[in-house]
């Protein structure tokens, strides 16, 4: 009994290993401190940062006990929640007479927070910055206090931002992905300042206004109830880079009696330093609250001066013609790597830069908020946006919906701002264009921008021919057109639209093929650096807004993708510069020459390459000939297939009254029956290998594994003809043994070999296939008969479950309605299931649905 129990122990004990095994925490190479300023951070005098990314213990909420001891940066796998705690001591001066904020740079997906065992902050989900203050009365003197972190990095279809179907996203593991800071400031503190600057016309006074909050943290205490109010000046200095005498100034006195006041002062600034991706002049706002002559607090904003405007349908900065030419960017900080991300991110943005590109977006993602304030500094505009991209109407229509996303934009808006001003906001990605449903939902978020006083931006899966109120910029995306449908499609948005307000959001071009003898071959990166010079050419005489180009960056996705390409490590491949970063590239030679108007690079033409597999042919063939060979050389095999395939009731009835049938023919028969429809299958599927549409089904299933299978499948057709003809060849046997196992219901007993028979007979007419499929890729490569093919392969599975099902009515003797009925119940039942299942788990009818109308949106 003892062993007994010593080995239920050890065994529960192997369990838990394993369960936790499941979800490995993996710290990343860590940040260091000095990569940047202090200002970054808002540390001065006054106010004291701490960086808290070390002893930190994770465990499970339901396993407290098994603890393992991590830094930060830490991610982790798996679907449960995993708690992140920290000791930490407060002095009696922090608590008594400080305020301390506990700050994350980023954390991925939402989590709960508490302090001492008592929940202070629910995070609704976002990697955007945020700082919450810390209840001093809960706080403890001189003695550890816990920290508690609860992360989870569960998505849904429906209530998360970004939903579960993330169309293209990098890939953004679950856990503390930046880094977590304390900070410690006055009692009588800025809690909010947000300068908001307005040029003249002639470009040479700003008019700047400072939204400020001063917060007193003490004011419910009682050494504060005898007062009931407190004077104080406001003073503002407006330094210049690298000036150490402010250019503009002012004093304000002021006063508060409650816990928060909001105040608006104004300044002006004569002869302001623009900035531009030129000349990225930037100047610091230094914020100070002076008592009886003493300064109490103090704060740094970094901002700059510049001025967009739209005039006679074309976009200006600063008075000079301005156009978009940027990139998307995509970090993922959560992927193993040599060098801290601070470094990666100037490395990156530096190159953006020097490439030639004045404006950087950050879509489907939040990004690290030091990539902003690096822009600002190296003269690169921010696109910055809601992670929202392909959401059905019946999703954007919801209250719950619209709310989270609401605040989610409040929240990042804000938070974000505090590191660049050189931005704009946007709504989100891949709306469908023209739905009324879209529009009021963009229109709700564009206000929210609109408000605090930025350029408000959404992109399009196609064409949008109807303005939006309060949208400043209208993004199309393209996904690998020509550039005849661009010139075609675009002028449709212009009449509506104006150019002003127009520009490419994403120009997308995948390069699964690598180097090849010239850009004749599709998809190589010849002809990726063809369409994007052909596209830039277009671009210079079209007047619009600008192009961003998708992107400069390879990066891992958290779907595979069919239209990029099958990739083992994930990667998608219509980036232009792979993790080495090669400037020899073609494609980035030919970006970097028209970008910056240097000398012509010539791209070698090549011939174009059949990319139909011989095999097709290979298999078809011989599966044809074998077929023709039994057929006139075996009369009983030839008479056995006119027969089951001109008569095959006559041919069911003999198998029923145990006339003469080979086996051996049989089972050959079925190797033919299935390697036709696994040659059959393999075709279409290799067909469909690249398709939008057919990646945008898959997506809507919320399954990573079954579209990394299904892809894998498109993109070697040699391994799919394997795996499907030895499922089909299963398939015969264990139909026969379902068939079997039914008719334990019935009277009439027929023997599991006669059941075997009907079934591999009743499947005869996909043999009729073969000579079609020597040709059948070609086929559906030219388009034209497509919708006969369809027609076609419909009836001949029709045909095929009509035969089956006669085939069993026949040998059992039973009647036709009543196989009939039952077989149409179980299908309907069994595909009913599968729907309600996928639509109550994943919503995948909205998202099948929305990705068909996006499809007959886009520019093809």
């Amino acid at each position: 009994m003892t062993n007994l129990i010593q080995h239920l122990l050890i065994l529960s004990l192997l369990i838990q290993n394993l369960l936790f095994a499941q979800i490995r925490i993996t710290p990343l190479p860590p940040n260091k401190e000095g990569v940047f300023d202090n200002q970054f951070f808002d540390k001065n005098e006054l106010r004291d940062v701490s960086i808290l990314n070390t002893d930190w213990n994770v465990y499970y909420e339901s396993d407290p006990q098994t603890r393992v001891s991590v830094s930060l940066p830490a991610i982790f796998e798996g679907k449960e929640s995993l708690v992140f705690e920290k000791q930490i001591v407060f002095t009696s001066d922090q608590i008594k007479n400080r305020q301390t904020r506990l700050g994350f740079l980023g954390l991925n997906y939402s989590c709960e927070i508490s302090v001492n065992g008592y929940n202070i902050y629910k995070h609704i989900g976002g990697a955007y910055p945020f700082e919450i203050g810390l209840p001093n009365d809960i706080l403890k003197e001189n003695e550890n206090n816990t920290i508690t972190v609860k992360v989870s990095g569960k998505l849904d279809s429906e209530n998360s931002i970004p939903v579960l179907q993330r169309y293209l996203f990098p890939s953004v593991k679950s856990g503390i992905i930046r880094d977590v800071y304390i900070k410690t400031i006055p009692m009588l503190h800025i809690a909010v300042a947000n300068p908001v600057s307005e040029l003249d016309q002639s470009l040479s006074k700003a008019n700047i206004s400072f939204e400020l909050n001063v917060e007193n943290s003490s004011f419910s205490r009682k050494s504060y109830q005898g007062s009931t109010e407190k004077n104080f000046y406001l003073r503002i200095n407006i330094y210049a880079e690298g000036s150490a005498t402010p250019q503009s100034k002012g004093d304000y006195l002021e006063s508060i009696n409650s816990e928060v006041k909001e105040f608006n002062v104004q300044l002006e600034v004569i002869n302001p330093q623009l900035w531009s991706p030129e000349t990225p002049n930037y100047y610091l706002c230094e914020i100070s609250i002076v008592s009886d002559g003493q300064v109490i607090d103090k704060t740094v904003r970094q901002f700059s001066f510049f001025q967009i405007t739209k005039k006679d349908s074309e976009l200006f900065l600063n008075g000079n013609r301005f156009e978009f030419k940027g990139t998307t960017y995509f970090l993922n900080e959560t992927d193993l790597r040599k060098i801290n991300s601070y470094e990666q991110i100037r490395d990156d943005l530096s190159l953006i830069k020097a490439t030639g590109f004045n404006v950087v977006r950050f879509a489907k993602m939040f990004p690290n908020p030091y990539a902003l304030k690096l822009c600002q500094e190296l003269g690169l505009l921010v696109l910055i946006e809601l992670p929202i991209n392909s959401v059905p109407e019946e999703i954007l229509q919801s209250k719950d919906f619209e709310t989270r996303a609401k605040a989610s934009l409040n929240e990042f808006s804000a938070n974000y701002s505090r590191f660049s001003n050189a931005l704009m906001i946007g709504a989100g990605s891949s709306y469908l264009p023209n739905s009324t449903v879209t529009s009021n939902f963009i229109a709700q978020l564009s206000k929210i921008t609109k408000e605090r006083n930025f350029f408000s931006y959404a992109s399009f899966s196609g064409v949008p021919k109807t303005a939006i109120e309060d949208l400043d910029f209208y993004g199309i995306e393209l996904f690998s057109p020509g550039i005849e449908h661009i010139k075609e499609e675009l002028p449709k948005a212009v009449e509506v639209i104006g150019n002003s307000s127009l520009f490419i959001s994403e120009i997308t071009y995948p390069n699964y093929k690598g180097n090849s003898n010239g850009y004749l071959t599709k998809n190589s990166a010849e002809a990726q650096a063809k369409y994007l010079e052909d596209f830039l050419n277009f671009s210079s005489r079209f007047k619009y807004s600008g192009f961003i180009i998708n992107s400069l960056f390879e990066y891992k996705g958290a779907f595979p993708s069919l239209y990029s390409g099958y990739a083992d490590n994930g990667l998608y491949t219509f980036g232009i510069l792979d993790y080495s970063r090669n400037l020899n590239d073609i494609t980035y030679r030919i970006l970097f020459s028209k970008l910056n108007y240097d000398a012509r690079v010539t791209i070698p033409i090549g011939s174009k390459k059949d990319d139909s597999p011989i095999i097709f042919i290979l298999i078809s063939l011989f599966l044809a000939v074998l077929l023709a060979v039994l057929i006139n050389t075996k009369k009983k095999f030839r008479e056995d297939c006119s027969r089951a395939l001109l008569r095959p009731y006559n041919f069911f009835a003999d198998i029923r009254d145990h006339r003469i049938l080979s086996g051996i023919h049989t089972v050959i028969m079925m190797f033919i029956e299935a390697g036709a429809l696994s040659l059959l299958i393999t075709i279409i599927l290799f067909y469909f290998k690249a398709n939008i549409l057919a990646d945008k089904i898959l997506l809507a299933f919320g399954s990573a594994a079954l579209m990394k299978s299904f892809i894998y499948l498109c993109w070697n057709p040699q391994t799919c003809f394997l795996i499907v003809i030895i499922i089909l060849i299963i398939k015969f046997s264990l139909l026969s043994l379902i068939i079997k196992c039914a008719s334990f219901f019935i009277r009439t007993r027929v023997e599991l070999s006669n059941i075997f028979y009907s079934v591999v007979w009743a499947f005869l007419p996909y043999t009729l296939l073969l000579p079609l499929e020597l040709i059948l890729y070609r086929l559906l490569g030219n388009g034209s008969f497509n919708m006969l093919l369809l027609a076609l392969f419909i009836l001949f599975f029709v045909w095929n479950i009509q035969r089956l099902l006669k085939g069993i009515y026949v040998i059992f003797d039973l009647r036709p309605f009543i196989v009939y009925f039952y077989t149409l119940l179980i299908i309907l039942v069994t595909v009913g299931g599968l729907i309600i299942k996928f639509q109550l788990s994943s919503s995948t009818i909205y998202y099948i649905t929305n990705s068909i109308k996006q499809y007959k949106s886009m520019i093809f």
